[in-house]
């Protein structure tokens, strides 16, 4: 399938897109006063959107996607590096659920971005994600406690998430020998399931080992273990969230 797109500068060949000789514009923070008709994406840092018509709503759902995903990811990182380098990048979303990830954060002491990242590694913000093993949505749950309607809703997907990441917090936290550890913990529980990470602890200390500290308990994993990737992504995009978005 072939698209015409076009980055615009001059915002008078909106009209084209409006009359079908165009598909997609990219358009250079266009003020709202020439979008009549039409339906802008997400901006990037540069207050640059894609425009389609109105009546596209499929094409920007797929472009909304598309943005959140690139601009989370670590690519997008080298890309800040290689063209912005020595300058202040400040972006001003991580994804559409922000204001839903704000606000379950505060509900359980976390740093939003912490739990974007989450999400991200979980799902790459896609409400219908799902697996194979049955999990759901934005933090792929699964759950027979709750009907697949409301795991496919993105403010109930990340509070039932959320909720779980401060149980398995407090969860550890006995074992953990500080609240940075015991995110570390949640992490792998999250990930692994809480029973297994509790034999990795009880094999740490027949070992003799710190259990407090996450980095010895999952030596008992392979080195090549999922889980052991989870965590130390999941903490990897958080830092890289924590340097571009505002807390």
């Amino acid at each position: 399938m072939e698209f015409n797109i076009v980055l615009c500068q001059d915002l008078g060949i909106l009209d084209s897109l409006r009359t079908g000789s165009l598909d997609m514009v990219v358009a250079n923070d266009p003020p709202d006063s020439t979008l009549d008709g039409l339906a802008t994406s997400r901006a990037f840092a540069d207050g640059s959107v894609w425009a389609v018509r109105e009546d596209e709503v499929e094409a920007l759902r797929h472009i909304n996607q598309w943005i959140t995903e690139l601009t989370a990811s670590a690519r997008f990182n080298r890309m800040q590096k290689r063209y912005f380098s020595g300058k202040t990048v400040s972006l001003t979303s991580i994804s559409q659920y922000d204001n839903i990830l704000r606000q379950s954060a505060d509900s359980i002491g976390w740093d939003w971005r912490l739990l974007a990242a989450v999400v991200y590694h979980e799902s790459r913000f896609l409400n219908d994600a799902n697996s194979s093993k049955g999990a759901l949505g934005l933090m792929q749950i699964r759950s027979k406690r709750y009907p697949e309607e409301v795991l496919l809703d993105p403010a109930a997907n990340i509070q039932v998430g959320s909720r779980y990441l401060s149980k398995l917090q407090e969860m550890f936290s006995d074992t953990a020998a500080d609240p940075t550890e015991s995110v570390k913990f949640a992490l792998a529980a999250y990930n692994l399931g809480e029973s297994k990470v509790r034999q990795l602890i009880a094999k740490t200390e027949e070992m003799g080992l710190d259990t407090s500290r996450w980095n010895n308990v999952k030596e008992q994993l392979p080195e090549q273990h999922h889980t052991r990737a989870y965590v130390e992504n999941v903490l990897n995009t958080y830092a890289y969230y924590s340097k571009l978005y505002p807390r």
